[in-house]
Parts: C-alpha cells; structure tokens; sequence
C-alpha cells in the first residue's frame, strides 16, 4: 500500500469575529497577533499563513492599522499570507442564497484590494453547508472546497468531488480530523518526528501516496514564530516523513494539480456527495442555532430583504447613482452572516451588537426606497397614488391607502374602508399674547404632519382644515396679516382664542390593483375594480374560492382547499421544557408538553372583500421555568402565555396568511406551532433556501456524539404531504408525528428561550460547544416575537402549487406612494415632500422585467461591468427540478454571464432561454 512521506502542515487562524466576546473585544486580539504575525512572516521568508478564508479579518486589522497596508499587500504578494475569498466565514443556513453571492463579491473586492484572492472556498468551522454552494463557488470561478463539519461517513478519504443539484462539482478537501489536526504534532518539544510518524499511520488509508494535511491553528491564536526553525530541525533529522509549509490553497494545488490546471476529469476515482452537507457523523451540526434568538432571524431576513426590494426599485425607477450606500449596506449584513453572529449562539452583547448592524443596513434600504418612491411620486397627482411592484411576476397588489372624506366618494369595488382615523389634531386655547406661536408650527404650508388647504377666525378663535393633499392655494401672508390683525385688536393681550386644526374625515383604505412584474401602476380609488374571486367572512371562518378556514372551540383551525385537501386541526400550539443550550435543544424528559388552551377568544378584524382577517386569541399556563432542584423538569409554578394568531385570507389568493405573535413571560423552553401535512408516514420533507430546495429525510445521520435530531433550517418554503409552509423568515422546522390525530404535521419553532450559551453536561451532545457562559437575553423573558408564514394546501406538490412563486409574493409586498405632481402632498409620513427626488417623466410606461413562468427573479441592480460602466443586472433562479423556459420579458440586449460578470453567452433571448434544473442564471443588459 502506498504510504503518504510528506506533511503539508498549513499554519493558520479560525478567527471568530465575535461570539463569547463582541467583536471590538475579539479584534483587539486580532491586531496584536497580526502585529506580531507580519513581523514573522518578513522574518522567515518560508514561512506562509492562512488569514481564516475571510477578508473581514484583514479589513477589522486595517481600519486598526492602516499604516499596515503596504507591509499586508507585500506579504500577500510575496504567497505568505492567504486572505479571502469570502468576506466572513457565514452560517450558509440563515441567509439568503443572494446574500452567500454578495459576501464573495464583498471578499473578492476586498482581497484584490491587496493583490489577490486565495482561490479557495475555505469553510473550516460552519454548521453544515448548503447545496448551492459548488454552483455558487463555481460561478465565481472557484474549483475547490475545504470544509469540516456536515460530511457523511462514506467519506472514506481526504477528498471528494461535492455536486450541487444542478451538477457544478467543486473538488472538496475534508478536514476529518477538524482544522487544528496538527496541534497535538506539535505539544510535546522533541517529539515531532515520532508524533508526525504515528499520525502518519493512523491516517495513510485516507491520502494512499498523496501529502498528508497538517492544520496547525485554533480560535483565536497563531502558531508560534519559531515554527520555521523547529520544522527545519525536524527534517535535518532524517524522520520517516518530510515537513513542509504551506497555505491551505497551496496543499490543494500541490495534490491536485491537474483539477487546478481545468482538467474536469480529474476528479474522477473520488467519492461523490451530491447536495447539502448535514451529517452528524464527524462533527457536532449544533442544529438549535436555527431557533435561538428567532428575533435576529428575523431581522436578518428583513434587512435582505428591504436591500432587494430597494435595489430592483432604484435600478428599475431611480435616477440616482446609490451603488456605494447599497454596498455599505451589504458589508453590514454580511458581516452580520457570521457563523457565530446571526445564529445567536454568542453572548448577550454580541447578538445586540448584530441585530443593531442589520437595523444599519435596513435603513440604507429604507432611505432608497423613500428616494425612488419620492420620484415616483412626482409622476402621479395629489388625488392619485402609484404602486411600485419589485418582484418578477405580475400580481394583484393590495396595498393600504389613506382617504380623505370617503362618504363624498364613489369607490370602486377594488376599495375596502378599514379603521377611521383621528380628525382633531390639535384643540387648545391661547392667549392673544400667544398666538404668534402659530407662524412658528406652520412651515410653508405643512400643520402637524398635514397640509393647510382652509382656514378661519371667528369670534371663538381660529380653525385649520388640513389634509394630505391640496385644495387650491394656501397664502400664508394673508393668513400673517390676519393674525397680526387679531392680535393688534386686543391690547391687553389677555383675550383667550381656541386653537383647531382638524384634518378632513379620513380612513385607512385596502385597494387592490394588478400591476405588472417590476412595474408601475397608477391607483384611483374611484374606479378601482375588485376581481370575481372576494373574501367572505363569518364569525369563525374567512372563504374564498380556493380555500376556507374555520376556527375551533380550541382555537384549533381547519383549512380546506378546493382541490379537497383537509389539513385539520392547524395551528395548535406545543410547549415544551428545554434545558439545553444556544446550540441544541435540550428536552425535559418528565415533563409534559403544554397544548391546549385555558382560554379561547376569537374576533372579527377585517370582513372583506378584499381582505378577511380573524384574531384568536388564546390563553395557555405554561411553567415559568425549569425545576431549581431537577433539571430535567419544569417548575410547578406557572405563568400566563397569551398567543395572537391573526388569520388573513386575501382575494385571489390560495393561502391562508398567518401571524402569531406573543410575549414571551417564560424560561427554558420551546414554543412550537403545528401545520398538518394530511397524510401518514411521510418520508421527508422539502425545504427551500438558499437558492435550492433540498429533499430531507425523517432522521440525520449520526455518530460524532450529538444526537441527530432532525430539526433542520428553511428559509423561503418548507413542503410535507399535502401542505407547503411558505416563511418570511429564516426558521427551524421538524416533521413530526401528530399524536392525537396521528397524521404528521410540520412543526415550525416560533422560539426557543435557554440561559446558557453551552452546557457542560447536555442530554443530547456529549462535549461542550463553547464556554458555560450565561446568556439571559437569549430567555427572551418579557420580549415580543412575532412571526408571519403562510399556508398553502395542494395535492399537486409544491411545485404544481406553485410554492416558489407563493413564496416570492408573500415575502415581497409592494410599494405604494400618494401623487405630488403640482403640488406637495404627505410622502413616507412628511408633509411636503413631494419633488425632491427630480422629475419622473422618463418612468418606464410597462414592466422593466416580467416573468412569464415560475422562475424566480432573486437580484435586479445597477452594477459595474469590467468597462467601468453601469448596467443592469438581473438573476434568477430555477427552484425544480426540470428545466424550464425563463419566460422573461424585458427591453435591452442581454448577455448571460457567470457571477463574477464574466460574458458566457452574448445576445440571449430571455424569452426563450431555458434555464436547467436548479440553475442560478445571471444576466447584464448592454449599455449599446
């Protein structure tokens, strides 16, 4: 047999950027070891280190150390130091796929900053990896992989090939024995040679007779600086293997030349993994970061999301160049992927510390938005609102306006009248010594958030009629000389005026208007048409044509679809102990989950016809933590749990909306909502997220020490049985066995609340996953959770049903905006700020980018091509598993490129082209 007689040792950092310390504590760390790291590297010529994969290491150390520069870009020059190509070593679960494309681009930009990238997607220390991610490493040009935790037991070598679904195929380096497998070579001093031999051995059946991997580094440390020196003595010594240095991109280059040089061929004779890595069989997966502190899911999921609505409308209706605000944001979300910062498993501080970085990038989102939306504005009269729709596919939008005296109105029939609102702004009595504090409210024409449309004295005092938008002219040096009038007319100053400012009766109204894929449609109350499929609503029940709800005596609920399907007794609640950790769940063998409620309310919010919404409101007694004296029971003592589930059933449409929301009054423990599926037995579940759905199985595959409990992570659609479960945020779901009716259902985690960052002793993980710090934030006491998924019963599957489509419009509501053509009128909550944006007159007449099909458009941006010139770019992904026409109609000529922007094909039809099996495909419109 062959026997491996070279060790590659690769010194390195994992370097967490925050996670028992937030990160300004950690990169202080990091400054003095790169400090010291640079001195090392000038020192020993032969002497090469890997930065962790992650270019936010070099960026953390240089805003530090920016007189550092030159020495870095030397370093990384001269092959000594290996930096990116990612910009943070994410969790490749709680992102979006679209995020996992900007944190390569963010890594690249930032690498080649200093000279260039490691052309390697290094990830050493994530929670499992995603299926897409060969495709998307491929799309950037990447041939290999280095990864850790997730790899099944097959894997019987050092290497195999790992095939995303639609068959791009990176070459994957397994770190068996983790990425600190070299530190144990080097503990006892004198004894490398004997130690390097004994581990030679113990691991020649994975390498036959190629070099052994030797990752010498751990978190947050280096190796030593006398490491060259101690590597040297050991080869003069004539052991049984020789040592060399090297990067972790220099390993695979050196064992797989031909695979780097672009032979595809030679991979051939590896083990073959298609799909997403999740196996529990060489490492800990720590699956419960997917349900701890849900509220930072959420807040990542909306900054991505706010950031792609607010980047498809800047580059569709905008006029200004906002690429640098969009990239900072990006860099704050990003950041935020970290594998140990959006998955809560850090510290109180650090996970404030993230949630505030993606409320950062959110508000560059929002600020966008108001931006184009004032634009859009200026293209409609005050009387008129416009609605902006980002996504690909033509929709009904229901958006919700305000209206000025709507009894004097016809409405159409697309118009529903929801809550009245207050018409007494303001009502005070002022002296005549006083009322020049009016000239000071008053600013051009703007009252109180309002516009002054009328106004008049009488013998009481003075009275304004404001609105939203204008009637005639108002002229405020007729209303200055008035006041000064009244004034002067009482000398003593003394004489009491009552002060009015009343706004028009007005409403909150519900409009539906079809609008076209990323288009513009203009909205006139008065002529709004409702379509022939309106909401009805009973006491207990909301009913279209595709699907009726009915609320139990429980508060149970049961869904019929039209197609037969019966998912009963939906929505019940399961509470259960928990004492495990931020990492995994932690169940409480003696007690018994808490499932129905003490009390039940059900009202009316909303009767139609557009919109039928129903409140049930449901009381539970729930312990308020575990036992002090048995950890593996809860307390007798109980506290009180209201649950708001809101049901909304929307015209037109074939699901039922759904949002719970709560305070959460208890400790340790897990709150579940259950989905039935309607069948028995199922075999698995698919789950889509990160540009791909993946089929999952009942049970995970174990054998490192951590209970496989197959709870996994879904981000966009989860589909089991008969139902597909379509989420708007980033979620842990389980199938389980329903026991009272038998039937398995789809439990999705709404939270879990635990005080310790990791347990030393865990019923279901033999070793510790960090430090036993205390974590109280993390048991959400007296915080609001809310979450908002969907449900959409079928028979047909979810790919029939049309869940992927479902999903886009349920996560991506459109935009809507009063006209301020001719005048100023209330935008985004100010008054008068119509304008400001500049003209609209080169808004688009239809839809910049339509879908015709069921593809998904993911990306719609301004970006810059190799030239230096800005161009459009549009990505869409294909979620089945066949191939199928894009179907996509926009204006332009179109190349298809990779996602670097590399050309692969110029002048594509985008009509005709047909996109393959879970193929993420990206285009740039030609600027000539």
């Amino acid at each position: 047999m062959d026997t491996p007689d070279e060790l590659v040792i690769v010194p390195h950092t994992h370097w967490d950027r925050e996670w028992y310390e937030p990160h300004d504590v950690f990169r202080l760390r990091l400054v003095h070891m790169v400090d010291h790291l640079l001195d090392t590297l000038e020192q020993n010529p032969g002497y090469r280190f890997t930065l962790d994969g992650q270019a936010a290491a070099v960026d953390d150390y240089l805003e530090m150390r920016p007189e550092q520069r030159a020495r870095v870009a030397a370093a990384v020059e001269r092959g000594q130091l290996a930096v990116g190509p990612f910009l943070i070593l994410l969790d490749e679960f709680l992102c979006d796929g679209e995020t996992i494309v900007r944190n390569l681009e963010l890594g690249l930009r930032s690498s080649r900053r200093l000279g260039h990238e490691m052309r390697l997607g290094y990830l050493p220390d994530m929670f499992g990896h995603s299926a897409q991610m060969p495709q998307l490493l491929r799309g950037f040009g990447l041939r290999d992989a280095m990864m850790w935790r997730g790899v099944p037991a097959r894997v019987d070598s050092h290497a195999f090939a790992w095939t995303a679904p639609d068959g791009s195929t990176v070459r994957a380096e397994y770190l068996m024995d983790g990425y600190g497998n070299a530190l144990d070579l080097f503990a006892l001093p004198g004894q490398l040679e004997q130690l390097v031999a004994e581990y030679r051995d113990g691991v020649a059946g994975r390498y036959g007779a190629e070099p052994i991997l030797g990752m010498l580094g751990t978190d947050h440390s280096a190796p030593p600086a006398d490491l060259m020196q101690v590597v040297d003595a050991a080869n003069a010594s004539g052991g049984e293997v020789s040592i060399t240095v090297d990067t972790a991109e220099g390993y695979v280059r050196r064992v797989a030349p031909e695979w780097a040089a672009g032979d595809d061929g030679a991979l051939a004779g590896l083990p073959v993994v298609e799909g997403e890595l999740r196996s529990h069989a060489r490492g800990n997966l720590l699956p419960g970061v997917f349900s701890i502190r849900t509220n930072l899911k959420q807040a990542m999921a909306d900054a991505e999301r706010r950031l792609s609505i607010a980047e498809r409308l800047d580059a569709a209706f905008g006029s200004d160049d906002h690429r640098t605000f969009f990239d900072a944001a990006w860099y704050r979300l990003v950041e935020s992927t970290a594998h140990d910062s959006v998955t809560g498993c850090g510290v109180d501080a650090t996970a404030i510390e993230v949630e505030g970085r993606l409320a950062t990038a959110a508000h560059v989102a929002r600020g966008v938005v108001l931006r184009t939306m004032e634009r859009i504005a200026a293209s409609a009269t005050p009387d008129r609102h416009v609605v902006a729709n980002p996504t690909g596919f033509a929709r009904r939008a229901h958006v919700e306006i305000r209206l000025h005296d709507p009894a004097r109105l016809e409405l159409g029939s697309g118009v529903q009248l929801l809550d009245a609102l207050p018409e007494v702004l303001g009502d005070e009595t002022m002296a005549t010594g006083e009322l020049r504090k009016l000239l000071a409210r008053i600013h051009g024409r703007e009252l109180f958030g309002q516009l002054i449309n009328d106004w008049a004295f009488t013998d009481q005092g003075v009275r304004f009629q404001v609105a939203e938008a204008p009637v005639g002219e108002f002229d405020l040096a007729a209303f200055t000389e008035e006041l000064e009038r009244r004034i002067a007319s009482d000398l003593s100053g003394e004489r009491s005026w009552r002060v009015e400012i009343v706004a028009d009766p007005r409403r909150v109204a519900l409009v539906g208007v079809d609008v076209g894929g990323v288009a513009l449609a203009e909205l006139d109350p008065t002529t709004a048409t409702a379509t022939d499929d309106p909401v009805t609503v009973g006491d207990r029940t909301l009913a279209n044509r595709w699907l009726t709800a009915t609320v139990g005596e429980r508060g149970e609920v049961t869904i019929q679809a039209a197609d037969g399907t019966v998912l009963r007794d939906a929505l019940r609640l399961v509470d259960e102990g928990d004492r495990g950790d931020s990492y995994n769940f932690g169940p409480v063998a003696s007690a018994t989950p808490v499932t129905d409620p003490d009390e039940v309310e059900v009202s009316v919010l909303e009767a139609g016809p557009l919109r039928g919404r129903l409140r049930v409101r449901r009381r539970y007694a729930v312990p308020a933590r575990l036992d002090a004296r048995d950890p593996d029971a809860r307390s007798e003592a109980s506290v009180p749990l209201v649950v708001d589930t809101v049901l909304e059933l929307r015209e037109g449409e074939p699901m039922l909306r759904v949002e719970v929301e709560f305070v959460n009054p208890a400790a340790d423990h897990r709150l579940r909502v259950l989905v039935p599926t309607a069948e028995r037995r199922l075999p698995g579940s698919s789950a889509a997220g990160q540009y791909v759905v993946t089929e999952r199985g009942r049970e995970g595959e174990g054998g490192w020490g951590e209970f496989p409990l197959p709870t996994y992570p879904v981000a966009r659609f989860v589909y089991a049985g008969r139902t597909s479960l379509l989420v708007t945020k980033h979620s842990e779901y389980e199938v389980v066995t329903d026991d009272r009716s038998g039937d398995d259902a789809i439990a999705l985690t709404l939270v879990r609340a635990v005080g310790m960052m990791s347990v030393n002793v865990h019923p279901l993980r033999d070793e510790p996953a960090g430090g036993q710090f205390e974590v109280p934030g993390a048991q959400y006491l007296g915080m609001r959770v809310r979450t908002s998924f969907a449900v959409l019963p079928s028979a047909a599957g979810w790919a029939a049903s049309g869940a992927a489509r479902w999903a886009e419009l349920l996560r991506t509501e459109p935009e809507v905006v009063r006209g301020t053509r001719g005048g100023p009128a209330v935008v985004g909550g100010v008054a008068g700020a119509g304008g400001a944006a500049g003209a609209a007159d080169d808004l688009p007449d239809g839809p910049v980018l339509e879908i015709g099909g069921d593809v998904v458009l993911e990306s719609l941006r301004t970006v810059t091509d190799a030239s230096g010139e800005a161009v459009l770019e549009a990505r869409f992904v294909n979620y089945r598993s066949q191939a199928q026409p894009l179907a996509a109609r926009a204006a332009g000529v179109w190349d298809r490129t990779d996602l670097s922007g590399a050309v692969l094909e110029h002048g594509v039809d985008l009509a005709s082209f047909e996109i393959g099996a879970a193929r993420i495909e990206t285009f740039r419109r030609r600027t000539a």
